[in-house]
């Protein structure tokens, strides 16, 4: 391969991205069926299933998305793609596994509710969907 940085060999960071969303996919129909199938009393919190149910949809969009710009970073520029995968994975993580553990577990960091944490992941899934965006503001030289 060329050091050119225009030429995407889908490897690296892509690869791992890529990797990680088809995973998180998995982890969403594990987790969905769970929602769909535990009973009520397995849940930690009284609205512990439409709260699963939320972040299971965050993850399985999440994980397609991840899955898609991966393979599509060919067609974009490579830095900001790289970083927009970069933070989809550690938003969907910190957003996803904190609403699973607060939905089954209803988990505390000392007195803090680990549901605290969501809205961190939730402001890096905005912020890697803008840099997804500006990925494909400027057109990649051939």
């Amino acid at each position: 391969m060329s050091a050119n940085s225009s030429t995407h060999d889908f490897s690296g960071a892509f690869r791992f991205c890529f990797i990680a969303g088809a995973v998180e996919g998995a982890s969403g129909v594990v987790l969905g069926a769970l929602a769909s199938h535990l009973p009520d009393h397995m849940f930690a919190i009284p609205n512990g299933r439409a709260v699963l149910h939320s972040g299971v949809d965050i993850l399985m969009w999440h994980a397609i998305a991840l899955c898609a710009l991966s393979l599509g970073a060919r067609f974009l520029t490579l830095r900001p793609a790289r970083l927009a995968c970069l933070t989809m994975l550690a938003g969907t993580l910190l957003f996803c596994v904190s609403v699973t553990l607060f939905a089954l577990f209803d988990l505390k960091i000392g007195t803090l509710s680990v549901a605290r944490i969501a809205p961190y992941g939730g402001t890096l899934l905005i912020l890697a969907w803008l840099l997804a965006a500006l990925s494909g503001l400027r057109r990649r030289s051939a």
